[in-house]
């Protein structure tokens, strides 16, 4: 019989973290490993109090992706424009100003210096070897003398920004509003019949709606010096944390190794198809050459080289938080899994509200913790993690043994969205079916959608540490670290939590080999998931 999907409050992520204190209900554990569902529908908890209360001032976040809407009333207050960079279409950055009748006639390119005052001082060490480190000095000088431009021009980030977006509205987003004129309005600033005149408009939270974040944007080239040139930025900044809901693709250490397991007993009948995979992933000198490798050549991978270690000595002063990866393997993609105990580098897995790992998600020993999320279809030899609620799953038998069964998820992280047809809602279904102003942009959807991936669970661990740095200064105390930060993040969290609104403790699953939901809970969940009023209450204390 098909299972009806229960409904959920579409802010449970922030309960499952106690940014806000829901009651869901009472709660009643299904079995351990079964499909059973451990959710309960309670579409409109009892809250009682959030971790925003009594904290003070703000904090800013460097979010490196593919850049972030302006205009959407969640995030227009929350943006900071001003510092805020594009380095896709410019070597030293470029900003985007919306073109007015006045400005028009006038030139429409002016320089501006984005880099002035960049230095690495207070990095050292870097690790690097004089030839590198000299070639990283010289970089350096070239962009603290470089020019980059202020543009009138349509918004670039109003096309391509829906990933960073959606990024930014579960770390920051607020429950902003328009006015009549259709212009984004703080909070508390709209009165009477004005209030809210866009139905379309949702009292939208992130897990730090108080704080700021600074977008830099970067493409999906295979460019290093684009990178060095964001974290450098960032650094220059002097941002509160980084934050990298993607990977990067260096040429060599995006690659990942066959694990250990797979390179024993190679050539005996049952590992034949693992040796096989080894030998491809090892090819011999004379192949055909992989055009996303590193060439033959000078230096090829000294950018990438230097991008590696820049990452980890910045990190070490500004938490650096990284996606672990959406392969669904037991190994954590780059730079995740850069993540040591010497560093601030965080790799961030995800979980859902049954408490298994994301379908998806990539888990392994290099993981620092987990952070809830959307969840992924499963079905191989080892699992079958299907949604019941699908009218068609009566129509198939799946029967994969005893053990092997585990419960989908159907809950989804709820973020802002790239207003209009290059958003993930593509434009095509209202949010509201009330008519919205005529101009709105969130007219046939475009304000929200479902989102999800590690990139999500990475931004909410972001959106904690906005938390725990604004509750730091408030209490009058140092400031935290990359590796101070990590270390609170780390102390913070339970590796047999409940995520809420499930009743089941984070349990292993059967994914990528026999017998591997045996393995310490911590390899598929790392530290485990935060508990935002345990970090902050933590932060404070002298």
């Amino acid at each position: 019989m098909t299972q009806t999907p229960p409904r959920y409050f579409w802010l449970w992520h922030l309960a499952a973290l106690k940014v806000i204190d829901a009651d869901f209900g009472p709660l009643t554990a299904p079995p351990e490993n079964t499909a059973d569902s451990s959710l309960r529908a309670v579409p409109a908890p009892a809250i009682t109090a959030t971790r925003w209360d009594g904290l003070t001032g703000t904090a800013t976040a460097a979010l490196i992706d593919t850049g972030v809407s302006r205009t959407h009333p969640n995030l227009a207050t929350r943006i900071d424009t001003a510092r805020s960079i594009d380095l896709t279409s410019h070597r030293y950055g470029a900003q985007t100003l919306p073109p007015t009748p006045d400005t028009l006639p006038a030139t429409r390119e002016q320089k501006k210096a984005f880099f002035a005052g960049l230095t690495l001082s207070g990095l050292h060490p870097l690790h690097l070897d004089p030839q590198d480190l000299d070639y990283l000095e010289g970089m350096v000088t070239d962009y603290r003398g470089g020019l980059g431009v202020v543009r009138q021009l349509i918004d670039a980030e109003d096309t391509f920004a829906a990933h960073g977006t959606a990024c930014a509205g579960l770390m920051v987003g607020e429950p902003a509003m328009v006015g009549a004129d259709g212009a984004a309005v703080p909070p508390g600033s709209l009165t009477g019949s004005d209030i809210n005149p866009d139905p379309n408009l949702l009292p939208y939270f992130g897990v730090d709606p108080f704080s700021t974040l600074l977008s830099i944007r970067t493409s999906f080239e295979a460019d290093p010096y684009q990178f060095i040139a964001a974290f450098l930025y960032a650094w220059a900044c002097k941002v509160d944390i980084i934050v990298l809901p993607r990977g990067l693709p260096d040429p060599v250490r995006s690659r990942l190794d066959p694990k250990e397991e797979l390179k024993a007993d190679l050539e005996t009948w049952k590992s034949r198809h693992a040796a096989d995979l080894y030998q491809r992933l090892h090819a011999a000198p004379g192949d055909p050459v992989d055009p996303n490798g590193a060439q033959e050549g000078s230096q090829p991978d000294r950018p990438w080289n230097i991008l590696k270690h820049l990452i980890i000595a910045i990190s070490r002063h500004i938490p650096v938080i990284c996606a672990a990866g959406n392969d669904g393997e037991s190994q954590v993609i780059y730079p995740a899994n850069l993540a040591d105990d010497d560093n601030g580098v965080i790799a961030v897995g995800a979980v859902t509200p049954e408490g298994f790992r994301a379908g998806y998600a990539n888990y392994g020993d290099d993981l620092t913790l987990v952070a809830p999320s959307d969840d992924f279809e499963v079905y191989t030899r080892h699992q079958s993690r299907l949604n019941r609620a699908d009218p068609l799953i009566d129509l198939h038998d799946y029967a994969v043994g005893e053990g092997k069964r585990y419960a989908f998820c159907p809950f989804d992280l709820v973020t802002t969205d790239l207003p209009g047809v290059f958003g993930y809602d593509g434009g095509t279904t209202p949010w509201s079916q009330i008519p919205a102003s005529p101009g709105n942009p969130g007219v046939g959807g475009g304000y929200y959608t479902a989102f999800g991936g590690t990139s999500g669970a990475a931004c909410l661990i972001g959106g904690l540490g906005l938390l725990a740095k604004r509750a730091r200064r408030g209490a009058g105390l140092p400031d935290l670290d990359g590796l101070g930060l990590k270390a609170a993040l780390i102390a913070s969290c339970s590796p047999t939590t409940i995520v809420a609104p499930g009743t089941r403790p984070l349990t292993g699953d059967l994914m990528n080999a026999d017998n591997e939901d045996k393995f310490d809970v911590k390899y598929f969940f790392g530290a485990g998931l935060p508990d935002a009023s345990v970090l902050i209450a933590a932060v404070i204390k002298p």
